[in-house]
């Protein structure tokens, strides 16, 4: 059974109740765009009581499920708070979603929304980020942020597939366990958009995407003291 990591879980807590109200509800006028990532991400935890609200999930994915989070939907976003922000004040008489329908500041959200598109779409974006970069360092393995580390030191050049298995064959030494091929392996971290596959077939090279550099400067900046500790 999975345990709670509390310590992580509290932390991210921080972040996310750090923003200014206003930044918090106008993130839940975006939920229902990523329903489904957050009942993922609900998958990561076990029975436990927070805030008086009882959470039951079931054990973590593993890799080799390689869910993508990171389809980008701020497209999505920008066109709709552009199609708001043309149509002016939401009027007191007009009916607000059912799924806002009993938040108590969801109009003035609403509202801000319409009159910043530009501003909401840059909250939308660093949030979308946050918890891209929270789910994958909840599933990636302490040698891959190592070889992510070490891709960084060699950004101006892609390296091979030889080069890049011995950390391959550290996580299968450290995990007791060969059956998690480097295929999967490798592929794990590009799906998530941290590495970027280049060249022929039987040929090719890899390098850290820009996205990667965020991601590690995200997990240390977040997790000082155990960004690099994770198992395998």
């Amino acid at each position: 059974m999975c345990v709670i990591d509390w310590k992580m879980l509290l932390e991210y807590l921080k972040v996310i109740l750090s923003w200014p109200p206003i930044a918090l509800l106008i993130a839940m006028l975006f939920i229902s765009r990523f329903r489904t990532a957050i009942d993922d991400f609900l998958k990561r935890l076990v029975e436990g009581n927070i805030f008086g609200q009882k959470f039951t999930a079931v054990p973590p994915p593993q890799q080799k499920d390689n869910s993508n989070p990171t389809e980008d939907r701020l497209a999505l976003a920008a066109e709709a708070s552009a199609q708001a922000s043309a149509t002016g004040t939401l009027q007191t008489d007009e009916q607000l979603p059912p799924e806002l329908a009993n938040e108590p500041f969801a109009r003035e959200a609403v509202n801000y929304a319409r009159h910043y598109p530009a501003e909401t779409v840059i909250e939308y974006r660093q949030l979308l980020f946050n918890y891209g970069a929270e789910r994958l360092f909840a599933r990636v393995y302490g040698t891959q942020i190592s070889l992510l580390e070490f891709l960084a030191t060699k950004s101006e050049t892609p390296l091979s597939l030889a080069e890049l298995m011995t950390f391959h064959d550290d996580h299968q030494r450290k995990a007791e366990d060969t059956s998690y091929q480097i295929r999967d392996y490798i592929n794990f971290l590009i799906n998530w958009g941290v590495i970027a596959r280049f060249g022929e077939e039987n040929s090719h090279e890899y390098g850290i995407t820009e996205h990667g550099i965020q991601f590690l400067s995200y997990i240390k900046a977040n997790y000082p003291l155990e960004w690099n500790k994770r198992a395998y």
